[in-house]
């Protein structure tokens, strides 16, 4: 298609665009071009008929003392891939004579892929029975636009205690897939594994720890997502995977030994609060599962050495909803180091100082304490919204009871770290708080 350009000197580039952005003469839908050292400005049909733009006699033009000359330049206009994408399937099925309008909104306009495995909504897109008609036709035109060789439609996580994904294979020979992120290489069975790409920032992030010497328990390794972060870039000396879904496992072994680190990761395969016969060993504690942790607290407190370590505590908190919910009592604002941090019912803590026990209805739960209170020990520590801070203490107070429990000793819970991984549409946020654990020795 051919466009009008207004070339004009680099210098003077910004002067004249802010000019005809000013008198609505810009193309918004073109990008700036670059020729011979001036830079073409893309400027709508009707540019030469403003009033304030002079034509001088060598037919050049002037804006304000800016010169410039217009250019009527050929230019190609990629169709973007989504766009292919969905003329060729309503091509296919105008052909077929089994194309609705109503279909259009069944054309994905967003996909995984991994490999070659090209993985859809199958909730929101080739829903209807209509699409199966098309016969194998459909998913080669869908390969062939978006360079796939297979083809899955993904429903609902089930409810099984395994996350196991509702997943069928509509199109090529096996599930398996591999997915290179960070330099760690990835396989698993799509069908019966799980793998979330939103989780990306919370694997580079544990990349970036610094593990040196330590001795790492992941309670829910799944296929490795943490576990090969620790052992590849963070460096740990040796982690201990706990899972307790057989098709992970065997995924799990496979990428251990493809990274080649096997001889460094222990797999305790079952549940880990049966199997894990591990007491006061770990360095640090990695509690990845959602929406809660909170079965694995209690094992996570008995495996966590006596002298202390790290609990990255993953979970889903809902906000946003009920307001009047989280009013109140939040102490402590600013949050500056080893400020005390109480959430909304624990006030009467420090009033009520004989009392040693306290029932709270927002933690659902008693907790002891000596007179000591919980700390946050890092001032940069962001509160975004206030129900992340009433989930952050809880979960500090809770971790704190049950060290007790398993120790018989005070002990010190600090958030160093809030980390906001991803969100979920409307009100869920995946969280994950990073406590220091201490004893009062």
């Amino acid at each position: 298609m051919e466009c009008l350009f207004a070339f004009v000197s680099a210098k003077q580039c910004q002067a004249l665009r802010c000019e005809l952005q000013s008198r609505q003469l810009l193309s918004l839908k073109l990008r700036c071009i670059k020729h011979c050292g001036e830079v073409g400005i893309p400027v709508k049909e009707n540019v030469e008929h403003d009033v304030d733009i002079v034509c001088a006699a060598d037919g050049s033009f002037l804006l304000k003392g800016i010169p410039f000359h217009i250019v009527k330049k050929k230019i190609f206009m990629p169709c973007p891939r989504k766009e292919r994408f969905r003329k060729a399937i309503e091509a296919l099925m105008r052909s077929r004579g089994l194309w609705d309008g109503s279909l259009k909104a069944e054309i994905p306009t967003s996909w995984e892929k991994y490999g070659d495995l090209l993985l859809f909504n199958g909730e929101k897109y080739f829903k209807s029975l209509v699409w199966s008609e098309a016969g194998s036709e459909l998913w080669t035109d869908v390969c062939a636009v978006l360079n796939g060789k297979r083809v899955a439609l993904k429903s609902h996580v089930s409810s099984d205690g395994f996350r196991t994904p509702d997943v069928q294979l509509t199109w090529g020979d096996s599930s398996w897939v591999e997915f290179v992120d960070n330099e760690i290489r990835y396989s698993w069975d799509v069908t019966k594994c799980m793998f979330s790409a939103g989780n990306a920032p919370e694997r580079h992030r544990v990349a970036k720890f610094r593990c040196e010497g330590e001795v790492v328990v992941d309670m829910y390794a799944g296929i490795g997502y943490f576990t090969l972060p620790y052992l590849i870039h963070a460096g740990a000396q040796l982690v201990h995977a706990c899972e307790w879904n057989p098709s992970a496992v065997i995924a799990l072994r496979k990428n251990l030994i493809q990274n080649k680190v096997s001889e460094r990761c222990i797999i305790h395969e079952g549940d880990n609060q049966q199997v894990v016969q591990l007491c006061n060993i770990a360095d640090r504690v990695n509690l990845g599962l959602l929406p809660s942790s909170a079965s694995g607290w209690q094992v996570a407190c008995k495996v966590l050495k006596s002298t202390g370590g790290m609990l990255h505590v993953h979970g889903n908190v809902t906000s946003g909803i009920d307001k009047a919910n989280v009013r109140t009592g939040l102490h402590n604002c600013n949050f500056k180091t080893n400020e005390t941090v109480l959430c909304m019912g624990c006030e009467h803590i420090l009033i009520c100082e004989t009392s040693n026990r306290f029932l709270n209805e927002t933690c659902k739960q008693s907790f002891g304490f000596d007179g000591n209170e919980l700390f946050v020990r890092n001032d940069l520590v962001s509160w975004k919204k206030a129900e992340w801070k009433v989930w952050a203490i809880h979960v500090s107070h809770s971790i704190y009871s049950s060290l007790w429990e398993v120790h018989k000793v005070p002990w010190r819970v600090s958030v160093l770290h809030l980390h906001h991984v991803k969100s979920y549409a409307p009100h869920i946020d995946h969280l994950v708080l990073d406590l220091h654990c201490e004893p009062f020795v």
